[in-house]
């Protein structure tokens, strides 16, 4: 690929540059008396943002300021920048054309920046990114005024922001895809990191609604509503408090409008009461099968093929769990494709077996109840009324090593997932291939074995103990079985146990990503393994049929008799022996995990998947073993892993 050219930039154009970054700052500075324009002010931020990353990567920050373009697109920068300065900075037009008014005042800006909350994290505090709008500010010749808001309307003043990200993006193309690449990924750092330290619904409703018609960034709108759900139910978090504050830069400032809720907001949130998400029992059909079921079947609900998963609890009458049970409901009615996951209809009370039953619908092409062929005859069932399901713990025994591409589609689809429900401050706790389902029309024609895992729609699982991320959360015990125990960090099983958090989610992701390489279930990984170690014995295991639907929270493991007890310890011995004490304690950042020597299991891996892979998974494995971290460095630390490792599997997908 040709290299791009060097192109100078005359003083003038540079003023124009200079301009575009006042107006855009002094937009998002303007006051109004009467109401919040905190929405107005993000909203102008984040196109002073665009604007900014832009000319960082087109070399406009450097010294002296360059065009890193084709000498024909660099002939097109200095006029749309002309034309943009002039959009908005001419306040006459303002109101002429978009019906914007806004008169100066005496006040000066005083700082372009503010100290409270921000949109990016403490490792880009100083980035390049920010160095060009300060250096303009502080450069300027004479005051920038405050301008007070006359009229504002919020349509008009939208036409108005998208004509000047029209400009931005017409820029941006000019950029080589590399660059572009760049870019982009720092915008997603950055928006990503807001959310996470959002502490108001305003601003994740901005973020929402800016990108949610953005194909690249759907997953950005997605989260940001989910936090907005999440904080409209009075789910707080510690990403957004006080703990997080120091730590904070100073690159996109939201601060009047995040951390300030007006009384109005706030006391909405307050008196405000959750969804009633019940559902009527009477109204879901199981058969035999199906409520013998643990943990999750298909069923038929008011008529539709849903999913239904279970959660079982001890008193049925405790108001607490009751709660907390319609909270999760009304949560997960906002999962959608971007979690890779299905939405909640609502929960049912079983009080016969002490559960609650979540119902989750299916997509319209997966439920084949609407387009059932009704029997002939009296007495025979409709044709096609449930789709398939299986859990992908269920796919690696009893289906053959799947192509390359298709692993990498399920581990992105679970990176995917893990990403955004920590973007959105919200737990797991139970990610695993039990947790990743996988269903299917039953009228989809069977090819050969192995790539029939094809013909299925991915989806993640197993929220019914998902929590907030707050170390005030209550948090619900799990239940101790052996192959689900597998897949939790050391830390969950001692004692001492620590407080549930995020880079333990990323441990069991990690689990499941060896699963999907090397195409075996965890335990009979570690069973092949420490058969070629002559210090460790194999233990026995009682006989598990593939035909099972799940061992999560099943009783098969618990059904062994104690002579099977030391086996259980040694399988837990051979996890740490086999798979991570060969990992460093100290976390990695952002390099890949060091190692003394690579373990026989990621030795396997990597003739499987490649370094790369193996990389990812070694990191993921590793990232729970450092449990004195504050929580600020815990989120920093799981999205820059989260995004890297995502984009790691994404680029080795797309170059097969």
């Amino acid at each position: 690929m040709a290299q791009p050219q060097r192109v100078a930039l005359p003083g003038l154009h540079m003023t124009c540059l200079n301009g575009c970054v006042k107006g855009l700052v002094v937009l998002s500075k303007a006051k109004h008396y009467n109401r919040d324009v905190s929405d107005v002010r993000l909203r102008t931020q984040l196109a002073l943002h665009s604007l900014t990353t832009w000319a960082e990567e087109a070399g406009l920050m450097q010294e002296p300021p360059t065009l890193l373009m084709s000498a024909n697109n660099a002939a097109l920068v200095p006029e749309i920048l002309g034309q943009l300065e002039t959009l908005l900075l001419d306040l006459h037009q303002l109101e002429q054309r978009y019906g914007l008014y806004l008169q100066p005042t005496s006040e000066d800006v005083e700082a372009l920046y503010d100290d409270d909350i921000t949109l990016a994290g403490t490792v880009h505090k100083q980035h390049e990114y920010t160095k060009r709008p300060l250096t303009i500010f502080r450069k300027r010749k004479e005051p920038w005024k405050r301008l007070r808001w006359v009229t504002l309307d919020d349509k008009k003043f939208g036409r108005l922001l998208d004509k000047a990200k029209s400009y931005i993006g017409e820029m941006e193309r000019f950029l080589e895809q590399a660059k572009q690449e760049r870019r982009d990924r720092y915008l997603e750092h950055c928006l990503r990191d807001a959310i996470l330290n959002a502490s108001g619904p305003q601003e994740l409703g901005v973020i929402g609604t800016e990108y949610e018609k953005a194909p690249s960034k759907l997953a950005i709108a997605a989260a940001a509503k989910l936090k907005r759900t999440r904080l409209m139910l009075g789910f707080s978090d510690s990403a957004s408090t006080s703990l997080m504050m120091p730590h904070l830069s100073k690159s996109l400032s939201v601060s009047s409008m995040g951390s300030r809720l007006d009384s109005a907001m706030i006391s909405k949130i307050a008196n405000s009461e959750p969804k009633e998400m019940k559902l009527s029992m009477r109204l879901l059909t199981l058969t035999r099968v199906a409520r013998a079921q643990p943990l999750r079947t298909l069923a038929q609900y008011d008529g539709r093929t849903v999913l239904l998963e279970w959660k079982n609890v001890a008193d049925m009458a405790d108001p607490t769990i009751s709660k907390r049970v319609n909270e999760v409901a009304a949560l997960l009615q906002d999962l959608g494709p971007m979690f890779h996951s299905l939405q909640c209809r609502g929960f049912v009370s079983d009080f016969v077996d002490k559960r609650y039953g979540y119902i989750f619908d299916l997509p319209e092409e997966l439920d084949n109840s609407s387009q059932a062929v009704k029997p002939k005859q009296p007495g025979l069932t409709a044709l096609g009324l449930h789709p398939e399901l299986r859990s992908l713990r269920q796919a690696l025994d009893e289906v053959g090593v799947p192509s390359l591409n298709l692993r990498l589609s399920l581990a992105v689809t679970l990176l995917e997932n893990l990403l955004n429900l920590h973007t959105s401050g919200w737990l797991h706790k139970e990610l695993r291939s039990d947790n990743v389902i996988l269903i299917r029309d039953t009228n989809t024609p069977r090819e050969n074995v192995t790539e029939e895992l094809a013909s299925f729609s991915i989806y993640v699982a197993g929220y019914v103990y998902s929590r907030v991320d707050s170390p005030g959360e209550m948090t619900e015990p799990l239940r101790s079985e052996l192959e689900a125990d597998l897949y939790r960090h050391p830390s969950l099983l001692s004692d001492s146990r620590q407080s549930y958090r995020k880079s333990l989610d990323i441990f069991s992701v990690g689990c499941t990503l060896l699963e999907i390489g090397l195409w075996s279930s965890f335990r009979q990984i570690l069973e092949y393994h420490s058969a070629v170690r002559s210090d460790i014995a194999v233990p026995s295991w009682p006989a598990r049929s593939i035909s099972d639907p799940t061992l999560a929270h099943s009783n098969s493991f618990e059904q062994v008799n104690s002579s099977h007890e030391k086996a259980s310890i040694d399988l837990m011995k051979l996890k740490h022996d086999l798979l991570i004490s060969h990992l460093t304690v100290s976390r990695p950042k952002p390099t890949p995990v060091a190692v003394t020597k690579r373990s026989m299991i990621m030795t396997s891996l990597e003739a499987a998947m490649g370094e790369r892979f193996t990389n990812v998974v070694e990191e993921f494995l590793a990232a729970g073993n450092t449990t004195k971290e504050t929580k600020a460095d815990e989120h920093e630390f799981a999205l820059d892993l989260e995004m890297r490792a995502r984009d790691i599997v994404r680029g080795i997908a797309g170059s097969i």
